[in-house]
């Protein structure tokens, strides 16, 4: 009986569910609830935090399935596009997003947002025109709105006009209304104490005094890097503020001070925190590479500015920037001009030819962004023209969606048992699932327990390892200072061969415990030296010793070309990691043959270590490179030379694996990239 009342009861919610639909536009569906439309916009979030290609892919997925609204997979799109700095793709996406108002209806927030990185984009684009009227626009629609994030957006939008209004030499206009939302976002910040009102207080105070440098108005920005100085300094000391974001700022806020004290006279000054800024963390990262090439192209250090370019260039080069306008005259030409007034004319003409030979290319893009516009123009009407059409069929919808639910309550009986049938299955399968992923937890804790475990007897191994050397050191100690303790010459040279190999062996230790220290950097090593393959092959096998050991026999074989060839890199922690692979191959090989192969390839050189010991199972191809892996207990060895080899040669741009098809032994193969 119960039953019955539940299925009756559940057949009344569908028809009234679809009465309810039926009044709605046609094809737009039900709308998601701020449940749903969370859960999906953290999904974006959270990959754009790992890999924007994969935020893409995630956003493809939620279109597919209807997810999110069209308006709102256009501005996720524009984000990740923006991020990546493919600035034109994200211009379209912040078109396509702003058309209609789903947007505005939905989240105004995230619209204004929309429309203050439009704006954005179009200045660095040059279009400084457009970017006003984008501004201006935005700010029209804001002043409607008087809740306190209006207030705040208003400001924001204000800025935005204030900055296009500073590349217009409209100056008077821009400082009053910079002062505007100065002041406006000071007085939030200072009233309310969110993090978010002091996050726009300190980023729009930063670009005003942006806006200042940048037209070259130094007297009248030294009152702003004040402004900004306050701002940023608030911002840094919320317990909210991130240490990234706080590192961005400060660094930013250091170099464009340092630009102003520059530029009014102040050299001495500007010097001394320029240097201060290359000491910090953040002047090695993307944005601290930027900012530093945009101090020293400002203080006219040319020299700096283009030792500067490779890094610059193959920062550019890995945002995957389109070859636009933007592309040649924010990289390209900054390039030529670094190298022309720091007197390297061989790299200033091969920077003119890079420009030469971009033309064609930029030409094809933007030609092909302007079609896209104008797709954006005419889908926009056409979306307007469906719309009417979709006004005029409302009725007839209506009708048949009553026809509809009446079908929909006579099969519901039948449906309803195989949806409790399906129900059930699905629990057995999420049970099932759940039983999987506890296995795979208590696989997960064992890796953890066998780590901790690794590490436990690394730090064990370690402090014997120094225990015995330093006992027999201070032993050789009270020996020499003892009273009325006289040696004889041979006795003398035994001790102090003695003290010597023990203080080597301590030496070693630490150095040991050093290099693990490095094996989780992620820092690029600077590969200034010129060098080459049998420099680094011979040093290796002096530094390792194997060519002297005993029970093993050693073969250097150089491939054709390879034996003088040049190579641009970073010598001694390229010999480093070559000894480390020796070393191991040393530690394996009781009786045998030792190989060191050196080939090349199209664009790197292989310094490939083959020896006929134990061997490495396929299936521990990856795990050995992890800190404290020893595969066989009884050998020697700390289990942290592969890890700390592989990590300094990726910091070198190359690699080195396991080739898992050599059965003989094992065979480690070293690549490292034959050009800077």
């Amino acid at each position: 009986m119960n039953k019955n009342k539940h299925a009756i009861a559940f057949a009344v919610w569908v028809f009234t569910l679809l009465l309810a639909v039926s009044c709605q536009k046609a094809n737009n569906g039900s709308r998601l609830t701020v449940k749903e439309i969370d859960y999906n916009d953290s999904l974006v979030y959270a990959a754009m935090e790992h890999d924007y290609n994969q935020a893409l892919l995630v956003v493809d997925s939620l279109e597919d399935v209807h997810a999110l609204y069209d308006a709102k997979i256009n501005f996720y799109r524009a984000q990740i596009h923006y991020k990546m700095g493919q600035e034109l793709s994200a211009e379209l996406y912040y078109k396509k997003a702003l058309t209609g108002n789903e947007l505005y209806k939905d989240q105004p927030s995230i619209f204004y947002f929309a429309y203050d990185q439009l704006s954005t984009i179009l200045t660095i684009k040059g279009d400084q025109q457009g970017a006003l009227a984008t501004a201006t626009e935005a700010y029209s629609i804001a002043q409607k709105d008087k809740t306190e994030s209006g207030q705040e957006w208003q400001a924001i939008l204000l800025h935005d006009i204030g900055y296009c209004q500073m590349q217009l030499s409209r100056t008077a206009e821009a400082e009053k209304n910079f002062t505007h939302a100065y002041n406006t976002l000071k007085r939030l910040a200072l009233q309310t104490g969110k993090y978010d009102h002091i996050y726009s207080w300190a980023r729009v105070a930063y670009n005003i005094m942006d806006a200042y440098t940048t037209t070259n108005n130094f007297e009248q920005a030294e009152k702003w890097v004040v402004a900004a100085e306050e701002a940023i300094n608030r911002l840094v000391e919320s317990p909210d503020c991130s240490k990234r974001t706080a590192e961005e700022y400060l660094g930013s806020l250091g170099t464009h001070k340092a630009i102003v004290l520059i530029k009014t006279g102040q050299r001495q000054e500007a010097d001394k925190i320029y240097r201060e800024f290359l000491k910090s963390d953040y002047s090695k990262t993307s944005i601290g590479l930027v900012d530093n090439a945009e101090y020293l192209e400002m203080a006219e250090r040319w020299d700096d500015l283009a030792d500067l370019v490779p890094k610059l260039d193959s920062l550019a080069n890995s945002w995957a920037m389109p070859k636009s306008m933007y592309y040649l005259k924010t990289y390209l030409i900054p390039f030529f001009n670094a190298y022309q007034k720091s007197g390297r004319h061989d790299k200033a003409l091969m920077a003119a030819r890079r420009i030469a030979e971009s033309i064609d290319s930029v030409d094809e893009y933007e030609r092909k962004h302007n079609a896209a516009e104008l797709a954006i123009i005419y889908e926009t009407r056409e979306k307007e023209a469906k719309i009417a059409e979709q006004e005029t069929a409302m009725t007839q919808q209506r009708i048949l969606a009553v026809s509809i639910a009446m079908l929909l309550i006579i099969i519901f009986l039948v449906i309803f048992t195989y949806h409790r049938y399906r129900s059930t299955k699905r629990l057995a399968e999420k049970n099932l699932e759940l039983e999987q992923k506890n296995k795979e937890l208590t696989i997960a804790n064992a890796r953890a327990n066998e780590s901790s475990q690794m590490k436990t007897n690394f730090i064990r191994q370690i402090s014997h390892e120094i225990r015995t050397p330093l006992n027999i050191l201070n032993g050789f100690a009270q020996v020499i200072t003892g009273k009325d303790v006289e040696l004889g010459t041979d006795e003398k040279k035994d001790i102090q061969q003695r003290i010597r190999e023990n203080s080597e062996r301590i030496t070693e230790l630490v150095d040991k415990m050093l290099e693990l220290s490095e094996a989780s950097s992620q820092t690029i090593i600077e590969r200034t030296d010129e060098t080459t393959t049998n420099i680094i092959a011979n040093k290796a096998i002096e530094n390792s010793g194997i060519c002297h050991t005993e029970h093993i026999k050693f073969d250097l074989q150089l491939k054709e070309g390879t034996k003088d060839f040049q190579l641009l890199t970073n010598q001694r922690y390229a010999t480093r990691a070559l000894v480390l692979l020796l070393d191991n191959a040393k530690k394996f090989t009781k009786e045998g043959e030792v190989r060191l192969i050196i080939s090349q390839k199209p664009s790197e050189i292989a310094f490939i270590v083959e020896d006929t010991g134990i061997g490495v199972p396929a299936k521990q191809a990856e795990h050995i490179f992890e800190a404290f892996v020893q595969l066989d207990e009884y050998y020697e060895g700390t289990g942290i030379g592969l890890s700390v080899a592989r990590s300094i040669v990726r910091r070198l741009g190359g690699d080195i694996v396991l080739d898992t098809n050599y059965k003989e032994g094992a065979r480690f193969i070293m690549t490292l990239p034959k050009e800077s």
